[in-house]
Protein backbone atom coordinates (compact mmCIF):
# COMPACT_ATOMS: atom_id res chain seq x y z
CA UNK A 1 0.00 0.00 0.00
CA UNK A 2 0.93 3.39 -1.06
CA UNK A 3 2.79 5.49 2.05
CA UNK A 4 -0.02 8.44 1.15
CA UNK A 5 -2.75 5.70 1.47
CA UNK A 6 -1.67 5.24 4.72
CA UNK A 7 -1.17 8.18 6.32
CA UNK A 8 -4.89 9.28 5.09
CA UNK A 9 -6.56 6.14 6.60
CA UNK A 10 -4.63 6.85 9.47
CA UNK A 11 -6.16 10.25 10.19
CA UNK A 12 -9.27 9.25 8.97
CA UNK A 13 -9.67 6.65 11.52
CA UNK A 14 -8.13 9.09 14.19
CA UNK A 15 -10.78 11.92 13.75
CA UNK A 16 -13.63 9.22 13.17
CA UNK A 17 -12.94 7.58 17.03
CA UNK A 18 -12.21 11.63 17.87
CA UNK A 19 -15.69 12.72 16.63
CA UNK A 20 -17.65 9.57 18.20
CA UNK A 21 -15.67 10.29 21.57
CA UNK A 22 -16.73 14.61 21.56
CA UNK A 23 -20.61 13.35 20.30
CA UNK A 24 -20.72 10.64 23.59
CA UNK A 25 -19.45 13.55 26.04
CA UNK A 26 -21.78 16.21 24.31
CA UNK A 27 -24.52 13.50 24.97
CA UNK A 28 -23.71 13.12 28.19
CA UNK A 29 -23.44 16.94 29.07
CA UNK A 30 -26.80 17.55 27.79
CA UNK A 31 -28.49 14.69 29.09
CA UNK A 32 -27.30 15.42 32.93
CA UNK A 33 -28.54 18.98 31.82
CA UNK A 34 -31.72 18.11 31.35
CA UNK A 35 -32.27 15.34 33.98
CA UNK A 36 -31.50 17.39 37.09
CA UNK A 37 -33.93 17.54 40.15
CA UNK A 38 -35.66 20.66 41.61
CA UNK A 39 -35.47 19.01 45.37
CA UNK A 40 -31.74 17.85 45.50
CA UNK A 41 -30.68 21.87 44.52
CA UNK A 42 -33.50 23.52 46.62
CA UNK A 43 -31.82 25.65 49.57
CA UNK A 44 -35.58 26.49 50.94
CA UNK A 45 -38.91 24.47 50.66
CA UNK A 46 -42.43 25.41 51.62
CA UNK A 47 -45.60 27.72 51.72
CA UNK A 48 -44.54 30.10 54.33
CA UNK A 49 -41.01 30.58 56.29
CA UNK A 50 -38.05 32.18 57.00
CA UNK A 51 -35.04 31.64 54.86
CA UNK A 52 -31.20 32.08 56.52
CA UNK A 53 -29.21 33.49 53.17
CA UNK A 54 -25.49 32.06 53.26
CA UNK A 55 -24.78 32.47 50.02
CA UNK A 56 -22.38 35.45 49.21
CA UNK A 57 -22.28 35.13 45.81
CA UNK A 58 -25.98 34.64 44.53
CA UNK A 59 -28.58 37.42 45.51
CA UNK A 60 -31.11 35.67 43.54
CA UNK A 61 -33.04 32.54 43.97
CA UNK A 62 -35.52 30.78 41.15
CA UNK A 63 -38.91 29.65 42.52
CA UNK A 64 -40.24 26.76 41.72
CA UNK A 65 -44.18 25.54 42.19
CA UNK A 66 -46.30 22.23 41.10
CA UNK A 67 -47.29 22.53 37.41
CA UNK A 68 -50.32 21.52 38.90
CA UNK A 69 -50.65 25.34 40.34
CA UNK A 70 -51.94 28.15 38.03
CA UNK A 71 -49.50 31.13 37.04
CA UNK A 72 -52.56 33.52 37.37
CA UNK A 73 -52.69 32.42 40.97
CA UNK A 74 -50.00 31.95 42.33
CA UNK A 75 -48.46 34.64 44.85
CA UNK A 76 -45.46 34.88 47.40
CA UNK A 77 -44.55 37.78 49.76
CA UNK A 78 -40.59 38.28 50.54
CA UNK A 79 -39.87 40.75 53.40
CA UNK A 80 -36.87 41.53 55.30
CA UNK A 81 -36.27 40.06 58.75
CA UNK A 82 -33.45 41.07 59.92
CA UNK A 83 -30.24 42.58 57.98
CA UNK A 84 -29.65 46.09 56.40
CA UNK A 85 -33.37 48.08 57.27
CA UNK A 86 -32.35 49.65 54.20
CA UNK A 87 -32.12 46.55 51.89
CA UNK A 88 -34.45 46.13 49.32
CA UNK A 89 -35.80 42.72 48.46
CA UNK A 90 -38.81 41.53 45.70
CA UNK A 91 -40.17 39.02 43.98
CA UNK A 92 -40.30 39.33 40.06
CA UNK A 93 -43.47 36.74 39.10
CA UNK A 94 -43.22 35.30 34.95
CA UNK A 95 -45.66 36.38 32.50
CA UNK A 96 -48.46 34.02 32.38
CA UNK A 97 -49.85 32.39 29.08
CA UNK A 98 -53.30 33.44 27.70
CA UNK A 99 -55.26 31.72 29.67
CA UNK A 100 -53.27 32.00 32.90
CA UNK A 101 -53.15 28.62 33.88
CA UNK A 102 -48.73 28.69 32.70
CA UNK A 103 -45.94 30.96 32.74
CA UNK A 104 -44.35 32.06 29.25
CA UNK A 105 -41.18 30.25 29.87
CA UNK A 106 -42.71 26.78 31.13
CA UNK A 107 -41.53 24.65 27.94
CA UNK A 108 -37.69 24.22 29.29
CA UNK A 109 -38.72 23.78 33.00
CA UNK A 110 -38.26 20.39 34.82
CA UNK A 111 -40.63 17.90 34.49
CA UNK A 112 -43.83 18.22 36.92
CA UNK A 113 -42.61 21.96 38.14
CA UNK A 114 -42.81 25.20 36.85
CA UNK A 115 -40.45 27.92 37.48
CA UNK A 116 -42.63 30.94 38.22
CA UNK A 117 -40.03 33.88 39.03
CA UNK A 118 -37.45 35.13 41.25
CA UNK A 119 -36.84 36.39 44.29
CA UNK A 120 -33.63 39.18 44.16
CA UNK A 121 -32.14 41.58 46.48
CA UNK A 122 -31.08 38.62 48.64
CA UNK A 123 -27.83 39.34 50.79
CA UNK A 124 -25.49 36.94 53.08
CA UNK A 125 -26.33 36.81 56.34
CA UNK A 126 -29.91 38.25 56.07
CA UNK A 127 -33.20 36.40 57.24
CA UNK A 128 -35.95 36.60 55.11
CA UNK A 129 -39.43 35.27 55.15
CA UNK A 130 -41.63 33.73 52.48
CA UNK A 131 -45.29 33.74 52.45
CA UNK A 132 -47.57 32.17 50.11
CA UNK A 133 -50.51 30.01 49.71
CA UNK A 134 -48.93 27.29 48.12
CA UNK A 135 -45.69 25.05 48.59
CA UNK A 136 -42.84 26.46 46.44
CA UNK A 137 -39.00 25.45 46.30
CA UNK A 138 -36.22 27.76 45.83
CA UNK A 139 -33.37 27.23 43.80
CA UNK A 140 -29.74 29.90 43.67
CA UNK A 141 -29.60 31.00 40.28
CA UNK A 142 -26.16 29.70 39.98
CA UNK A 143 -27.41 26.21 40.00
CA UNK A 144 -29.62 27.36 36.93
CA UNK A 145 -26.83 28.87 35.24
CA UNK A 146 -24.47 25.81 35.37
CA UNK A 147 -27.27 24.04 33.62
CA UNK A 148 -27.49 26.46 30.92
CA UNK A 149 -23.52 26.26 30.51
CA UNK A 150 -23.53 22.38 30.60
CA UNK A 151 -26.47 22.35 28.42
CA UNK A 152 -24.76 24.78 25.63
CA UNK A 153 -21.29 23.22 26.31
CA UNK A 154 -23.11 19.51 25.39
CA UNK A 155 -24.97 20.95 22.72
CA UNK A 156 -21.53 22.63 21.02
CA UNK A 157 -19.82 19.06 22.05
CA UNK A 158 -21.90 16.75 20.47
CA UNK A 159 -22.15 19.37 17.09
CA UNK A 160 -18.27 19.21 17.05
CA UNK A 161 -18.39 15.63 17.17
CA UNK A 162 -20.18 15.22 14.19
CA UNK A 163 -18.66 17.35 12.23
CA UNK A 164 -15.14 16.18 13.28
CA UNK A 165 -17.04 11.92 12.42
CA UNK A 166 -18.67 13.18 9.23
CA UNK A 167 -14.76 14.43 8.17
CA UNK A 168 -13.24 11.52 9.58
CA UNK A 169 -15.81 9.16 7.12
CA UNK A 170 -14.69 11.23 4.06
CA UNK A 171 -10.61 11.25 5.06
CA UNK A 172 -11.33 7.82 5.32
CA UNK A 173 -13.13 6.99 1.88
CA UNK A 174 -10.51 8.93 0.27
CA UNK A 175 -7.43 6.91 1.73
CA UNK A 176 -9.70 3.47 0.44
CA UNK A 177 -9.91 5.32 -2.47
CA UNK A 178 -6.07 6.14 -2.86
CA UNK A 179 -5.00 2.43 -1.24
CA UNK A 180 -6.75 0.98 -4.55
CA UNK A 181 -5.56 3.44 -7.04
CA UNK A 182 -1.94 4.26 -6.33
CA UNK A 183 0.82 1.82 -7.03
CA UNK A 184 3.59 1.29 -4.19
CA UNK A 185 6.85 2.93 -5.66
CA UNK A 186 9.56 -0.05 -6.06
CA UNK A 187 12.94 0.72 -5.25
CA UNK A 188 15.59 0.84 -7.46
CA UNK A 189 19.06 -0.76 -7.11
CA UNK A 190 21.88 -0.93 -9.29
CA UNK A 191 25.28 -2.46 -9.74
CA UNK A 192 28.77 -1.72 -11.91
CA UNK A 193 29.75 -4.52 -14.71
CA UNK A 194 33.19 -5.48 -15.56
CA UNK A 195 33.16 -2.35 -17.96
CA UNK A 196 31.88 -0.35 -15.65
CA UNK A 197 27.99 0.27 -17.28
CA UNK A 198 25.86 1.42 -13.93
CA UNK A 199 23.14 -1.16 -14.55
CA UNK A 200 19.76 -0.48 -12.81
CA UNK A 201 17.11 -2.78 -11.58
CA UNK A 202 13.89 -2.20 -12.09
CA UNK A 203 11.69 -4.66 -10.54
CA UNK A 204 8.91 -5.97 -13.13
CA UNK A 205 10.39 -3.52 -15.45
CA UNK A 206 11.45 -6.51 -17.55
CA UNK A 207 14.62 -6.15 -19.42
CA UNK A 208 18.31 -5.44 -17.89
CA UNK A 209 21.62 -5.47 -19.91
CA UNK A 210 22.47 -8.45 -18.43
CA UNK A 211 19.72 -10.40 -19.55
CA UNK A 212 20.31 -8.58 -23.21
CA UNK A 213 23.69 -9.95 -23.19
CA UNK A 214 22.80 -13.38 -22.38
CA UNK A 215 20.24 -13.89 -25.00
CA UNK A 216 20.23 -14.82 -28.38
CA UNK A 217 22.81 -12.45 -30.35
CA UNK A 218 24.67 -12.50 -33.72
CA UNK A 219 27.83 -14.55 -32.48
CA UNK A 220 25.80 -17.56 -31.27
CA UNK A 221 23.29 -18.62 -27.97
CA UNK A 222 23.54 -17.03 -25.06
CA UNK A 223 25.81 -13.84 -26.21
CA UNK A 224 23.96 -10.95 -26.37
CA UNK A 225 25.48 -7.78 -28.77
CA UNK A 226 26.56 -4.76 -27.59
CA UNK A 227 24.23 -2.77 -29.65
CA UNK A 228 21.21 -4.64 -27.83
CA UNK A 229 23.12 -3.05 -24.79
CA UNK A 230 23.60 0.46 -26.18
CA UNK A 231 19.93 0.59 -27.33
CA UNK A 232 19.01 -1.17 -23.44
CA UNK A 233 20.85 2.09 -22.01
CA UNK A 234 18.99 4.54 -24.23
CA UNK A 235 16.00 3.60 -23.61
CA UNK A 236 16.26 3.40 -19.71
Amino acid sequence: MHIAAKLTLGVGVGMLVLGILLGGLGARGVGSATDWSVEEEAVWSGSSGVHDHTDARDGVLYIFVSDEVRCDEFTLNVSVIEGDSDQKVWYTADWCTEDGKLPMGYADDPDGWLHMGDVRGLESGGSYEFVSEDNLIAVPEGVIIELIESLMGGIFGALGGGSCACCGLLILLLGLILAFTMKEEVPTSYKVDAEGKIILDHSGTGVSPESMQNSDGPDGPGVGSSEDTDDWYKQN
